[in-house]
């Protein structure tokens, strides 16, 4: 509502505005747009005033009513039933079975067995004696002999030299300085000056001579030497041994072995079978139930209600009219 106000005083404002031009073109040849047309462009333009009116405006507004509405519930109800079980009875019936019975005897049965016959019997046998005897043999040994021999030597001699270096020198020098109150005060700070200064260094010069030096060779000479070494003799004589030997031989023995029997025999068992009956339950049964229920809920509803604005309104008084 308030922007629908706003939009009809721009409106008219417009309108009252063009209204105004008009008439001042009309009526050019009186008042000051007859001397000035400029001046009465700019100063004899309508005034705008603004009034205060009262305005009706709706606003969303959270009622409670009550209503009625139709509501499906389900209701609980017992109802009997009857179902057919099977039941399990147990009774006792006489039955003819087979069992194997354990029963020994004694029987008796051939073997193989092996027995053992010790017989003296002559072999040939060979021994060997260790006998010592010395033998000559040959080695070589290395013989070092001392041989003199001319070899280039290279010597190195330092020489002196003076060179000019610049070296970085580092001094205090005072300086001017303000701090941030504007007070002056000296510091101190470094600089770094190179200067030229005399260095001696001493430079290796190679000199190359023959000098005799004493060289160590090896010669190889044979010499001859004596070694005992222990030799393995052999001799062969008869001896006798006793030998034995496994001779087999059919022999008669006595075993127990058990054989199953059959038997019959009566037993006892029990045997389950199921009878068929009819019982009687109660259950529980929901049936949906219509109904009518008066209930409290709340709904959007637009409230009018008055209120002030400023409309703009344009000024009836100006030199153009």
């Amino acid at each position: 509502m308030i922007r629908q106000v706003a939009v009809w005083s721009t409106t008219m404002l417009c309108a009252l505005t063009l209204a105004g031009f008009s008439d001042a073109g009309h009526r050019r040849g009186s008042g000051c747009c007859a001397v000035a047309p400029a001046c009465c462009a700019t100063a004899c333009a309508p005034a705008v005033q603004y009034v205060e009116r009262q305005v009706t405006c709706y606003r969303p507004q959270m009622v409670e009513q009550t209503v009625t509405q139709q509501v499906t519930r389900c209701v609980p109800t017992q109802e009997n039933f009857s179902y057919t079980v099977n039941v399990p009875v147990m009774r006792q019936e006489k039955r003819a079975q087979t069992v194997m019975v354990a029963q020994q005897k004694e029987i008796q049965v051939p073997v193989t067995v092996c027995v053992p016959v010790t017989t003296n019997e002559t072999r040939t046998v060979t021994q060997y004696t260790p006998t010592s005897r010395v033998v000559e043999y040959t080695y070589n040994v290395m013989v070092p002999e001392t041989v003199q021999r001319k070899v280039l030597s290279t010597t190195f001699q330092c020489v002196p030299k003076q060179v000019s270096v610049s070296v970085p020198v580092c001094r205090m020098v005072p300086v001017q300085c303000t701090d941030s109150c504007g007070n002056c005060y000296t510091s101190c700070r470094p600089v770094v000056e190179y200067q030229q200064c005399t260095r001696t260094i001493v430079e290796r010069i190679p000199t190359t001579q023959e000098v005799t030096v004493n060289e160590v060779v090896c010669r190889a000479e044979a010499r001859k030497g004596q070694r005992t070494v222990c030799e393995m003799v052999p001799s062969q004589q008869q001896v006798t041994v006793p030998v034995t030997r496994m001779t087999t031989q059919q022999q008669m023995v006595k075993r127990v072995v058990c054989e199953m029997v059959p038997q019959q025999q009566e037993v006892m068992v029990n045997v389950c079978s199921f009878e068929t009956r009819q019982q009687t339950g109660t259950r529980t049964v929901y049936r949906a139930v219509t109904e009518n229920v008066t209930q409290k809920v709340m709904v959007c509803q637009m409230v009018p209600y008055t209120t002030t604005v400023q409309v703009a309104v344009p000024c009836g008084t100006g030199c153009c009219q």
